[in-house]
């Protein structure tokens, strides 16, 4: 893995009403997002007005922030012939509402269509479900749904990467490596709530930046204990893995 440009945090607009920060935060995330390209670059610090011309920059900066979809270019080619996603109108919305009701960052969050309706009244129902389709096809949402109930819509994992550093501020790849050399610090199995009480991040923020974390850690070596806190309580590197979360770290 190599180095990218560490963003700056983007401060939000304050909200006069809920419809109103949704959609100011939809537009900004809106435009062409590369799922291959050059390494990130660097993130204004501020919501530009929407209608103001800093706003297509914008778009772009955020746009190259999400290079972490890199993994999906192969299934992302196949079903549209591009190199490239497009997050706009619909999809834009269902994102940016999903990823800012997220209570805990572990993607264990339902939101249904009557949710996205209440929340973006100017947009219709179709608009809405279209965009939850591409964000689906795109691998970013999942559905479920059964015979006589409406379907309900769950983030992935991969979702955090691509639109907290927009929506929520912070970048869970950038965290990843503070949360990387705070568990390097130790030759002992890694305990998450210490971790947790000396970061004093939101779980929010913590749990994307710890599957990432976890990521580098082999199965048997990750604790599967059933609880409503963390991706996970307790994970054990091995030397090589402490190696590559070195190399991640750096």
């Amino acid at each position: 893995m190599t180095d990218e440009t560490k963003a700056p945090k983007i401060v939000p607009p304050e909200p006069h009403r809920r419809a109103d920060l949704g959609r100011a935060t939809a537009r900004a995330i809106a435009g062409a997002i590369p799922v291959a390209g050059s390494a990130a670059t660097e993130l204004v610090n501020m919501l530009p007005d929407p209608t103001a011309d800093r706003r297509k920059q914008w778009e772009r900066d955020v746009s190259d922030g999400v290079n972490d979809l890199s993994g999906r270019v192969s299934k992302i080619d196949e079903r549209t012939g591009a190199r490239q996603v497009t997050i706009t109108g619909g999809a834009a919305a269902a994102a940016t509402h999903m990823v800012k009701s997220c209570p805990d960052g572990l993607a264990q969050q339902w939101s249904s269509i009557e949710d996205l309706m209440q929340a973006y009244p100017d947009l219709s129902r179709d608009e809405l479900l279209d965009g939850l389709g591409d964000l689906e096809n795109y691998g970013l949402v999942k559905s479920i749904d059964f015979i006589g109930s409406p379907p309900r819509y769950q983030l992935e994992e991969g979702a955090y990467v691509a639109f907290d550093p927009a929506v929520m501020g912070w970048d869970p790849k950038e965290d990843a490596r503070t949360l990387a050399r705070e568990a390097l610090a130790t030759r002992d199995t890694v305990n998450v709530a210490t971790l947790d009480e000396k970061l004093g991040w939101p779980r929010r923020r913590l749990n994307p930046a710890l599957r990432i974390v976890v990521g580098f850690v082999g199965e048997g070596r990750v604790s599967h204990t059933i609880q409503p806190d963390y991706v996970t309580r307790h994970f054990a590197p091995n030397n090589a893995e402490r190696a590559a979360l070195r190399a991640f770290s750096s």
